[in-house]
């Protein structure tokens, strides 16, 4: 039996042999294909969100909560495995590829959730309800004549492709200071506005932007793991509040850092000894989370953007 080290090293061998016969016959190879991301076992966000949907609109079933575990991990192994695929459990470009599927107006179903994830990602206001309605068809035409591509509506591979793609190789959009959209960096502001406001040190706006980093990727989203909303994916059913209030921002914030009216729960302030403690140690004493560990991975980023965006003015 082959093991994944050997498949990984056979499948290029066999890509390339295969990206040859395409030149020598003179078809065009699709440009969409090396540039969909390769997720694993760690990975984080929107684009893991995506791929759960999309797992689930082929039948494997899986918990659109934006972590990729374990669960996740069984379940692109077993797509893969049903696809013909290298079975190893790492969602790449070949898996991106059989799993998406073109929708259009009146599509409806987990893949137009996967969608409609992807175009909030980019700054789009519309709800993740899987009904490719007249609101998503704008925000998609909106999307492909921004990216130089054909508004026609129709989601196929090329529009997948940019949406959820890396740009040909570079950063993972939204995952370093440099590639932030308009939108994470005036969350990231509002945060260290809210946290000067409350007098937090500035070791608490690191954790309160990674753990947001690791919540929701600093994108307000009005979705989640069960009721989980907003910037840092508080519950309604753990008492964080309304779900308008969950939404807004700066109250987020400030129940973040427990100094919030319209929560009881504690935050960070009220965690004793949060300042000698470990990003990730502080944040799970607030968030109490499934992923204790989750939160180190976005320690360096929040400082950097600390660092660029420490001039934010206070938010009472």
């Amino acid at each position: 039996m082959s093991t994944s080290r050997e498949r990984r090293l056979v499948l290029p061998a066999i890509t390339g042999l295969l990206l040859a016969c395409v030149v020598a016959l003179g078809i065009q190879a699709p440009s969409y294909a090396a540039t969909y991301p390769t997720l694993s076992t760690g990975s984080t966000g929107a684009n893991v969100t995506s791929l759960q949907y999309l797992l689930t609109s082929r039948g494997y079933a899986t918990t659109a909560d934006g972590d990729y575990g374990s669960g996740t991990e069984a379940a692109v192994t077993s797509f893969q495995s049903g696809a013909g695929l290298g079975a190893d459990g790492v969602a790449g470009p070949a898996t991106f590829g059989a799993l998406v599927s073109t929708l259009r107006q009146g599509s409806t179903g987990p893949a137009v959730q996967a969608l409609q994830v992807q175009l909030v990602k980019h700054g789009s206001s519309i709800s993740t309800d899987g009904d490719f309605g007249p609101a998503t068809d704008s925000a998609v035409r909106s999307f492909q004549s921004a990216h130089g591509l054909s508004a026609d509506g129709v989601v196929g591979p090329a529009t997948w492709q940019e949406l959820l793609g890396t740009g040909g190789g570079g950063s993972t959009p939204g995952t370093t200071y440099d590639s932030l959209s308009d939108d994470q960096l005036q969350n990231a502001r509002t945060i260290i506005g809210v946290g000067k406001g409350a007098g937090v040190p500035e070791y608490g706006w690191v954790i309160a932007l990674a753990t947001s980093m690791q919540e929701s990727t600093l994108i307000n989203i009005d979705y989640g793991d069960r009721d989980s909303l907003g910037l840092f994916q508080q519950r309604t059913s753990q008492g964080w509040g309304t779900e308008a209030q969950i939404m807004d921002p700066v109250l987020s914030s400030k129940a973040f850092y427990g100094v919030a009216s319209h929560t009881p729960n504690p935050g960070l302030l009220d965690i004793s000894g949060w300042q000698s403690m470990s990003v990730t140690q502080a944040a799970q004493a607030v968030q109490r989370s499934c992923c204790p560990d989750a939160y180190a991975k976005w320690e360096s980023l929040a400082r950097d953007i600390v660092a660029h965006e420490s001039g934010a003015p206070p938010v009472s």
